[in-house]
């Protein structure tokens, strides 16, 4: 074996410091795709949170990504998952494990019209219900019920295959907003970035209401929100004179609109109880350039990396010690709360209490 020259070998880069400068955190987008560079102090990471998988709309794929035929494995919700294409055309995901014998579904299994067939023994599953339809070697015609597979409910919007979670199997109880824009020819092709992370829904959904860490992270002001609305699982906040609206749909979901800017949707689908996997879609006018999305996507994902420090090293506080204006952290946990099966005590502090 021929070693290189010594002037072919780049010096190795260096780590990244174990404590970052922070107030405010640097900002560094390779900390989203590069997890190596991220500042981990945890020993332990995971049981942080006192929270269930949430119940909820969550993008599995990207629909570009699936063609007919395709059978892809998962791990999403703290299950192992199936994902595949019918030759109809529709998105189907199935708890991956037959309920036979327990082979798994995407290793070896096969498309046909609208099931999947187990490549250990042939058991044929619908894709929409997850009922056994086949036994292809029994002679008896009943086939137990017991015999279902679990099927998710999932549809196809913004580019993105959706599917529904709820620990309990219940039906979805909001829907999946339609993105106008990504459709619009006055506005650029989609851009995409996604990632994981070590943290939990509710916890990024809390930095919207958070006021105060702009500062001491992003060293910037939080927008003012002139504007604040809820309805069930449904959030908008109107600021800057109704050139910034942000909604919310569920735990994890989000289309956050700035006039001349972007719009863009963001989905946080939970792989377990502790990390989750983020999609970020952006689009932009045409009128601003054929970057304009590229740049988006550049500016929020560097705002975001400097969050990514704090929340993979930070723990649940349960209950929070809040100051009187924090109150919105209170109402935001009380909020979060309807997304889950089991019940969740999160006790969150009034922040007018810890003034009594």
């Amino acid at each position: 074996m021929t070693t290189p020259p010594t002037e072919l070998l780049s010096p190795p880069e260096p780590p990244p410091p174990r404590n970052l400068p922070g107030l405010p955190m640097p900002g560094d987008p390779r900390l989203l795709f590069e997890p190596e560079r991220r500042p981990r102090v945890l020993k332990e990471s995971r049981g942080r949170f006192p929270f269930p998988v949430p119940n909820g709309w969550f993008i599995v794929a990207a629909s570009a990504d699936l063609a007919p035929g395709d059978v892809v494995p998962l791990y999403c919700f703290g299950r192992e998952l199936v994902l595949f294409r019918g030759l109809d055309g529709a998105a189907r995901l199935l708890d991956a494990h037959c309920s036979h014998l327990g082979a798994h579904l995407a290793v070896g299994g096969q498309v046909e019209d609208s099931c999947i067939r187990c490549p250990f023994h042939g058991w044929k599953f619908h894709g929409a219900t997850g009922e056994c339809v086949e036994v292809p070697y029994d002679d008896v015609d009943h086939i137990p019920q017991r015999a279902a597979m679990r099927a998710y409910p999932t549809l196809e919007r913004n580019h993105m295959i959706w599917a529904w979670h709820h620990l309990e199997g219940g039906a979805p109880f909001y829907d999946v907003p339609e993105v106008p824009e990504f459709h619009d020819p006055d506005w650029l092709p989609i851009a995409v970035r996604e990632f994981q992370l070590a943290t939990c829904c509710q916890e990024m959904a809390e930095n919207n209401v958070d006021r105060a860490h702009f500062k001491f992270v992003h060293g910037t002001d939080a927008v003012p929100e002139e504007e604040f609305h809820v309805d069930g699982a449904y959030k908008r906040a109107v600021g800057q004179g109704g050139a910034f609206v942000r909604e919310g749909f569920g735990l994890g979901l989000g289309v956050l609109r700035v006039r001349g800017l972007t719009t863009f949707l963001s989905s946080t689908t939970p792989l377990d109880e502790d990390t989750v996997h983020v999609r970020w879609i952006f689009t932009a006018p045409r009128g601003s350039g054929e970057d304009a999305a590229e740049q988006a996507a550049e500016m929020f994902c560097t705002g975001l990396s400097q969050d990514i420090p704090i929340w993979e090293n930070k723990v649940y506080r349960d209950p929070p010690v809040l100051r009187p204006m924090e109150k919105d952290i209170s109402e935001h946990r009380r909020w979060s709360a309807q997304f889950y099966s089991k019940p969740v005590d999160a006790r969150p502090v009034d922040a007018e209490q810890e003034t009594r």
